[in-house]
């Protein structure tokens, strides 16, 4: 299965083509100018990549959240475009579980035994969306499906009892923003890499290869699609305790 992946979860974003989970080609974007002003002209790049080998596509895969309100509607938003103007199904990846997949110990972390890994967002206002995986299930076809969209919002108290938890187990790794962790923390954990969208394609693939139906059941109609924020932004809040 040939797949564009992409992500924008962020204050940056990410595009990726793979073929199953191997990569053939990915870049970053957003980071001299706007994501929203940078997206179009790195998709037509991608595109353009694709066309000149003779590639062509059988699927979109997104994250859809938890991340940023604005940073998920440009994601969103751009698949459904382009998966209803080349008529292609769109498979969506919880943010999260991303975010696990590029940080898996025996991918990232050298000679890390861990065998789970604990991922953690800012969601701001005191709050964490925060998520638990096991090598296990990210690595197996077959058991992906059950934890792919596994995330929830917990208060920082909350993630800090977690951290500390499993700060010194070996078989566990933590992955996320270094801005809600300790700056004693930080210092013990290893580099991380946010969510790309080369996770979100690893985890799309295992959907795919994992589903037993025909069409795979991870297959989305675009208009179906929604951006899974798991919390109400500063302005609902607000308009709510009016």
């Amino acid at each position: 299965m040939i797949q564009l992946a992409l992500e924008t979860t962020g204050t940056n974003g990410s595009l990726a083509v793979l073929d199953g989970k191997s990569v053939l080609w990915d870049c970053r974007f957003g980071v001299l100018r706007r994501t929203a002003a940078d997206i179009a002209c790195q998709l037509d790049t991608s595109l353009r990549w694709c066309e000149d080998r003779g590639l062509s596509l059988d699927a979109i895969s997104v994250a859809v959240g938890p991340g940023s309100f604005t940073g998920l509607r440009i994601a969103i938003t751009t698949a459904k475009t382009l998966a209803y103007a080349l008529a292609l199904p769109v498979i969506p990846v919880g943010s999260l579980a991303a975010i696990a997949a590029v940080n898996l110990p025996d991918r990232q972390l050298g000679e890390s035994s861990a065998a789970n890994v604990l991922v953690g967002l800012n969601a701001y206002r005191r709050q964490v969306f925060a998520a638990e995986f096991s090598r296990e299930e990210l690595c197996r076809d077959n058991l992906i499906h059950h934890c792919h969209d596994r995330a929830e919002v917990v208060s920082r108290q909350d993630w800090d009892l977690r951290v500390a938890d499993k700060l010194d187990r070996s078989d566990w790794a933590i992955a996320g923003d270094r801005s809600i962790v300790s700056d004693q923390v930080a210092e013990t954990l290893h580099p991380v890499e946010p969510c790309d969208a080369v996770g979100v394609g690893w985890v799309a693939a295992g959907l795919v290869a994992g589903s037993t139906s025909q069409p795979p059941a991870c297959y989305a109609d675009p208009f179906s699609l929604a951006a899974r924020y798991l919390k109400l932004s500063a302005a609902e809040e607000k308009a709510a305790s009016r």
